[in-house]
């Protein structure tokens, strides 16, 4: 028996099972190993970056914070001293109240977050002043506790 039979008599016979062959393991070259290991390596990092990226969004910084709302600054102006509604929003007292009375005899009414003189002062203090939605914004903000839901 030469010794290359002898070899081969030592390998165990793939076993059959329900008629069908079994082979050993294949054996993958070591280049293809590597380069596996690397695609792994790789997607590991960007899992990793993914969950950097959008596991960990800071938390938004509220920008409406000032103490005193839209409708608070109105009241303010109504209660408070009689030129100051002048300076502010172009009108006297007496005017003011009287705009508002002729408004809700057409039928407008306070909307689920803005009342009808705060509506008025908005459009009265962008015509005073001139200034943009974006300023007018900042004037006439609700903060979240005075917005029932």
């Amino acid at each position: 028996m030469s010794d290359q039979q002898s070899r081969q008599d030592d390998e165990p016979e793939p076993q059959q099972h329900d008629g069908q062959v079994v082979l050993p393991p294949r054996v993958l070259p070591p280049r293809v190993v590597t380069i596996l290991r690397v695609i792994g390596i790789l997607a590991d990092l960007m899992y990793l970056v993914m969950l950097d990226r959008f596991a960990r969004r800071p938390l938004p910084t509220p920008y409406h914070t000032s103490a005193l709302s839209g409708e608070s600054w109105v009241h303010e102006l109504l209660t408070g001293h009689p030129r100051r509604i002048r300076t502010e929003l172009g009108v006297h007292r007496s005017t003011f109240i009287l705009l508002v009375k002729s408004m809700q005899k057409l039928g407008l009414r306070s909307s689920r977050h803005v009342s009808i003189e705060e509506q008025l002062a908005i459009f009265l203090y962008t015509v005073v002043t001139g200034l943009s939605c974006v300023h007018v914004g900042e004037r006439f903000q609700h903060s979240t506790s005075t917005i029932t839901k």
